[in-house]
């Protein structure tokens, strides 16, 4: 999402004459666009300001230091009393260009109506997009920080978003992931449309084999049998989904009001793998939340044994303030979520190993997506969104954007070895 604010803000930037620079020393303007789901995210924030601001004063410099995203709602004062210029929360972010013209603009209040910009293909990667479909959550699970630094749902019209996929096509974008803090909750709050029905018109707008659409985040206690089906039979969305299941305990989700047991969860994700066998489901773990036991530590393990995630994300709870545990005063154990984790991350990579090594041998569709650092292999991806490093062959030079036959021919640590066919 960050990605996708950022590259959007630069292109109007640069629209108005304005270059980017590599180095903070020659800039003019610093925007620092910021992250609130993990404590680590905003110290690195703080001490960039503090560098920022030093260099400022001590070579005397008139530069400004802007900062956006989720930080601008949690931290704002601390940010101010840093040095900090001007801070813009989500809901005012379209105003920067207006107040680097303007030095006395007020922003709005944060609950004002929230406005989607223009989407772009990414920077780095220009055959890749990301296009977001909503803003904010109305979950509020206990531990996250998400609905009150980007306030609730708020879905985008379903005739911007076809607008801004075609644009995105014309500009050679040839993977799109449509971006939300919940994407298949999209249409609740307006009725416009169901997350199913949007994807069935982005398949119609796209019509071309060669151009793939992933989606994130799902949550589990919307994800049913009609978007199951809708990521099997369309032809544009690819084979994978990313499902955080987060505990493997009953008590523990109630607790992080998930609104689904783990019985639900694993008969959804049984459905899918009863269509099609080679379905990839990545997931997120919180390990440590509340007064997680050992027994229900160990119900975590054997959900990630019987389904086989070859990608998780795994955390011990952090706590933050202003999520609903912090103003409960959920109590945790960070020595104990800590010694957890390990004992995750070892198994869970054991897992993956296990997993990848059966790809060797089999046969899939990968995109290009630029050519490795050491210059002798190519980076690409597969329609399940596995990781893929090809061959260089002196015969063929591959393109980025474009799709290969690939087989699997090797593993090397975690990483799928390829030749084109």
């Amino acid at each position: 999402m960050n990605r996708a604010d950022s590259n959007s803000l630069i292109h109007s930037l640069q629209s108005e004459g304005f270059l980017e620079t590599t180095e903070y020393i020659d800039s003019d303007i610093i925007i620092i666009n910021t992250c609130s789901v993990r404590q680590h995210a905003e110290d690195r924030v703080f001490a960039r300001v503090r560098l920022f601001n030093a260099f400022k004063k001590r070579e005397k410099k008139s530069m400004k230091i802007i900062v956006m995203g989720c930080m601008a709602q949690t931290s704002k004062d601390r940010l101010y009393s840093l040095g900090v210029d001007k801070v813009f929360d989500v809901y005012n972010e379209i105003k920067i260009l207006d107040y680097i013209k303007n030095d006395d603009l007020i922003e709005n209040d944060f609950n004002s109506n929230y406005v989607f910009s223009k989407s772009y293909v990414d920077k780095l990667y220009t055959h890749k997009a990301f296009l977001p479909i909503t803003h904010g959550c109305d979950n509020w699970c206990t531990y996250c920080i998400v609905p009150h630094t980007r306030g609730g749902l708020i879905s985008r019209p379903s005739k911007d978003i076809l607008e801004d996929l075609k644009s995105l096509i014309d500009s050679g974008a040839k993977e799109i992931t449509l971006l939300g803090q919940n994407v298949n909750s999209y249409g609740e709050d307006t009725k416009d449309m169901s997350f199913v029905q949007l994807l069935e018109e982005v398949d119609k707008t796209i019509n071309d084999s060669d151009v793939w659409i992933r989606f994130t985040t799902s949550h589990p206690k919307d994800f049913d049998k009609n978007l199951a089906d809708a990521i099997i039979n369309l032809k544009s969305v690819c084979e994978h989904i990313h499902l955080p299941f987060q505990s493997g305990s009953n008590r523990i989700l109630n607790l992080m009001d998930r609104k689904y047991t783990i019985e639900e969860y694993l008969e959804k994700v049984s459905y899918l793998r009863n269509i099609t066998k080679d379905f990839l489901i990545s997931t997120d773990i919180i390990v440590g939340f509340a007064d997680e036991t050992d027994e229900e530590f160990t119900e975590t393990l054997n959900v990630i044994k019987s389904i086989g995630f070859e990608e998780a994300y795994l955390y011990k709870y952090s706590e933050r303030a202003g999520t609903v545990a912090h103003e409960k005063k959920i109590a945790y154990d960070p020595n104990n979520g800590s010694l957890r984790l390990s004992k995750l991350i070892e198994i869970q990579r054991a897992i993956a190993l296990s997993l990848l090594t059966k790809q060797v041998g089999t046969f899939h569709k990968v995109m290009i997506n630029s050519i490795a650092k050491d210059k002798n292999n190519y980076l690409g991806r597969t329609r399940e969104n596995r990781s893929i490093v090809i061959r260089l062959n002196d015969d063929k030079v591959l393109k980025t954007g474009e799709i290969y036959n690939a087989k699997i021919i090797d593993i090397r640590g975690h990483s799928l070895i390829a030749d084109i066919i």
